[in-house]
């Protein structure tokens, strides 16, 4: 299962990181890319749970525009 998470709010590689170490530790996550250029981070796992995921980005202080 691949989902696809648009974020608002990160300005630099320390955000990009900390947004790829909240994704990570959410249940079912195998491999996590962010990317600052694309605002977005595609998260690669089994049976993921879309308010997980959005709960570990905003809980960073970013913004969760849409999940896919």
């Amino acid at each position: 299962m691949v989902k696809t998470i648009a974020i608002e709010g990160m300005h630099c590689q320390h955000c990009v990181q900390a947004v790829n170490e909240a994704l990570a530790a959410v249940a079912g996550v195998t491999s996590v890319a962010v990317s600052l250029e694309q605002n977005n981070a595609v998260v690669n796992g089994e049976n993921l749970d879309d308010a997980a995921l959005k709960e570990a980005v905003e809980d960073m202080g970013f913004d969760v525009t849409a999940i896919a």
